[in-house]
């Protein structure tokens, strides 16, 4: 597999240009991947100033945040520089790379940008109890599906502390009420259906290969997801009917083992992550202190969006699903 972008023919002139633009300082270059401003920039200035606090320190913010996004999207706007992807955000280019091997690196390191600015972004540092509970529409489909929040709490956890190895753990929201799932990506794969060739949400080193040969040759069928995925969320089983059932255009318009469903929460569990604040061996109360500062109120605009927008999608060849949600909640980084 080719590690990075394969590099084109250059003429001579484009390459005196390049190296006369390398020799400019970083303020002049430009740059069209840098680290994202949220929506609440307020609560950016607290975590530069302060980190989260009682779960993550202003270092660990300045170093697996900005300095490591910034070090993404460097890489990023050095492999699309002069090309039509330049202006392409992060999350677009993760999407379109995804089943393209030869373009891996560029792939992981959109997907890595995309998912610690989700990551960053449902974090919360408020201290009023209210806040840090899950909304109403967001309350209600955990009830439906995993009964109750400890319920929720209890399973995510489980999943995640089981990771062996990096990545990152979704609650993930179909456009149809209720149906949360818990999803776990290793390494830099990708919860989106736009991205669902990179989902890798299987430990390889542990899995049966009969049941991936059972898959690529089709027999896992109509996309439908994985035992594990059908059942982790209660809601969001086999044989779904209406417009996004198993059986839907809908369904028809993704990739086959996409999980129709958009993620509304996330916990990063890359070792780089938990380690600067709470050791090698940290990662279980690593996750315990993460749960305790869930931006819900984030989580709960995710969800509404979803399902409205789901409620009012018409599938068609020409567009994927949640297209327009997905243009309000990410930006170009």
């Amino acid at each position: 597999m080719i590690t990075r972008p394969a590099t084109r023919p250059q003429s001579l002139l484009r390459a005196i240009v390049k190296q006369a633009q390398s020799s400019l300082p970083r303020t002049q270059r430009r740059s069209k991947h840098s680290v994202p401003l949220w929506a609440d920039s307020k609560k950016q200035e607290r975590f530069a100033k302060n980190g989260v606090p009682g779960f993550l320190s202003p270092t660990t913010y300045h170093e697996t945040y900005e300095k490591y996004t910034q070090h993404l999207c460097d890489r990023l706007n050095e492999w699309t520089q002069g090309t039509p992807d330049e202006s392409t955000s992060a999350f677009d280019l993760h999407a379109i790379n995804a089943h393209k091997p030869e373009r891996a690196a560029l792939y992981n390191h959109a997907a890595m940008a995309n998912h610690t600015h989700f990551f960053w972004e449902s974090l919360t540092d408020a201290e009023d109890p209210v806040e840090r509970r899950p909304g109403l529409n967001t309350m209600r489909s955990i009830e439906m599906d995993f009964e109750s929040v400890d319920h929720l709490r209890s399973e995510f956890l489980e999943v995640a502390d089981a990771m062996f190895g990096n990545g990152f753990v979704w609650l993930m929201k179909p456009p149809t009420p209720g149906g949360l799932t818990i999803l776990a990506t290793y390494n830099a794969g990708s919860p989106y259906s736009e991205a669902a060739p990179r989902r890798d949400n299987r430990d390889m080193a542990t899995y049966d290969g009969r049941q991936l040969a059972a898959q690529l040759s089709g027999r896992g069928g109509l996309g439908a997801g994985s035992l594990e995925e059908r059942t982790l969320g209660r809601g969001g089983g086999l044989g779904v009917a209406g417009s996004f059932g198993d059986f839907s255009s809908a369904r028809a318009n993704l990739y086959s083992g996409a999980l129709n469903a958009q993620p509304i929460l996330c916990v990063n569990v890359w070792q780089h992550q938990y380690i600067p604040d709470y050791g090698v061996l940290g990662k279980r109360a690593y996750l315990t202190a993460w749960w305790d500062h869930i931006d819900w109120q984030m989580v709960e605009r995710r969800h509404s969006m979803y399902e409205t927008e789901g409620e009012r999608f018409a599938p068609n060849r020409n567009s994927r699903p949640y297209a327009n949600v997905m243009d309000a909640v990410t930006r170009a980084m």
